[in-house]
């Protein structure tokens, strides 16, 4: 085609071409053009440590940048807020997001120093159109090296002052289990011992013996001696094999080796007092199995140790105490043992107490009692010699009441508080009334009412109630009074021991006391 063109027309259209582009040139000169060429990878292992984030979502990262950008995966958080997380301990407070950093400037970049004076670091931020381009820059050769070495030495300051600082003993060891470094904790403690803090020696009898497995040994308990104290301190050392040596951690366990010296003299005194109880004790724990019991309880059911030390449950001991004829034979024995599970329910309770009469004549009192932790306790106890005593003194008092109630004369007796105690079989004839047929108490002034009203007005009333009140020695008193029916009645009142007073009347003609007829001495009812 440029065959078919002229000279001249082949002259214009280069020259043509030539000034176009020119023009091209000085336009993008002129109004701030660029060429276009390949835009750089971010990606460049040359490049500084780059993040690119448009808002709060990282777009791009170098490589380093997406090494350190996966250091802090704990939260939940989008990719700014855990990069902040990883940089702000170096480098202070940081904006919300990274286009906050130009919120109140229009500069094209704005640079953050670190905290430290002697970090050569820096964060930079650059505008990259509608994005943030946040980089790293040091002037080590490798920017996350040297990060990453700053954040190392300060997690190492932070563990170092965390064990110097911790409450209780620690310490390594060489080979030879000599002391090699020591905290606060342990030096206190070796300045409270004779040892002092210059020796190498370790403050604790430790066992030469280490165990090779570091998780499966429980701690050794080592007591030491501080001066000018009585008592020991009591530790628990556990000791850890390292590539140099050991280290050892201890821990104070005063309390509870106290608390345990506590119980086991608690123990013993109970163990003494129940050996030496005439009651009977058998305690069973929540499987209803014996586990503890005293030498009483085998004096009183003659049941054999070796029966006792197998540890029998409830229902075995119960049935060998009926075998044995130690306890009464149930109306339905299987019934019984059925119901052994509402026995130990009101145990627990403390509702079961259960008096035993023994085909021996023996009568035994048996209790149950709720213990701890689902554990019920049965006692048993020798009542015999207490009903043999009641009984008697029943007895005692049924032979004098048919003896009082024999006599002629009506006695009764008051209290100090004025309330009739007692009288006989003549006295509620006479005076036809019967203090048991009511549930009230009956008092002086109420019979004095009955007195007055059968007999005639006397003197021998005045006073009365006052004088079965009164304390004091008190003189007896005597007088006649005369019954509307019965006639002339001799009447005393004797002070009696503990204050109660005794009243009797006594017809005074035997005559009319034989003339008496049933009827009148009848009860009304």
């Amino acid at each position: 085609m440029l065959a078919d063109l002229s000279n001249t027309e082949i002259t214009l259209l280069l020259g043509g071409t030539l000034i176009g582009a020119l023009l091209t040139v000085l336009a993008a000169s002129r109004w701030g053009l660029r060429p276009a060429v390949p835009a750089p990878d971010i990606r460049d292992r040359d490049e500084p440590m780059c993040f690119l984030f448009h808002g709060a979502e990282l777009t791009d990262a170098t490589g380093p940048a997406s090494i350190l950008a996966a250091q802090d995966d704990t939260t939940q958080d989008d990719a700014w807020h855990r990069l902040c997380h990883a940089l702000e301990p170096r480098f202070g407070d940081l904006p919300d997001l990274p286009a906050d950093a130009f919120a109140a400037s229009t500069e094209f970049s704005r640079s953050y120093s670190p905290l430290l004076p002697e970090d050569t670091g820096r964060l930079v931020f650059f505008r990259a159109g509608s994005g943030v381009r946040v980089s790293l820059v040091e002037d080590a050769p490798l920017a996350l090296d040297r990060h990453l070495d700053i954040d190392v030495n300060r997690e190492f300051r932070f563990l170092r002052n965390a064990i110097a600082d911790a409450p209780e003993p620690i310490w390594a060891m060489d080979r030879g289990f000599q002391v090699t470094w020591r905290n606060r904790a342990y030096s206190r403690l070796a300045e409270a011992c004779d040892h002092g803090v210059e020796t190498n020696r370790s403050i604790f009898p430790l066992s030469d013996e280490v165990p090779d497995d570091p998780d499966g040994d429980a701690p050794q308990r080592v007591a030491i001696q501080l001066s000018g104290q009585d008592t020991q301190a009591w530790y628990d050392v556990s000791i850890r094999p390292t590539q140099d040596g050991f280290v050892a951690y201890a821990s104070n366990v005063d309390a509870m080796v106290h608390a345990k010296q506590a119980q086991r003299n608690f123990v013993q005194t109970l163990t003494k007092t129940f050996a030496h109880l005439s009651t009977g004790l058998a305690i069973f724990d929540r499987s209803h199995r014996l586990a503890l019991f005293n030498p009483a309880l085998i004096d009183l059911t003659s049941v054999p140790v070796e029966f006792l030390t197998a540890k029998p449950s409830l229902e075995a001991f119960f049935d060998y105490l009926r075998e044995h004829q130690i306890m009464p034979e149930p109306k339905n024995y299987p019934d019984f043992r059925e119901r052994i599970g509402a026995v130990v329910a009101a145990a627990r309770d403390g509702r079961y107490c259960k008096t035993w009469n023994l085909p021996s004549g023996l009568t035994y009192r048996v209790t149950g009692k709720p213990h701890p932790d689902g554990a019920v306790a049965f006692l048993f106890e020798d009542i015999s010699a207490e009903i043999s005593l009641t009984r008697r003194f029943r007895a005692e008092l049924e032979t004098s009441q048919a003896v009082l109630d024999k006599q002629d004369k009506a006695l009764a007796v008051f209290s100090q508080s004025g309330i009739l105690t007692f009288s006989n079989d003549a006295f509620r004839k006479m005076w036809r009334f019967d203090p048991d047929s009511s549930f009230a108490e009956t008092t002086i002034s109420d019979v004095l009412k009955i007195w007055q009203s059968e007999c005639k007005t006397s003197v021998a009333w005045n006073g009365l109630a006052k004088y079965v009140a009164s304390f004091g020695e008190r003189v007896p008193r005597q007088a006649q009074v005369t019954h509307q029916s019965m006639g002339v009645l001799d009447f005393s009142a004797a002070p009696l021991p503990g204050g109660a007073t005794l009243m009797s009347f006594d017809l005074r003609d035997p005559a009319c006391r034989a003339s008496d007829t049933e009827a009148e001495m009848q009860l009304p009812g």
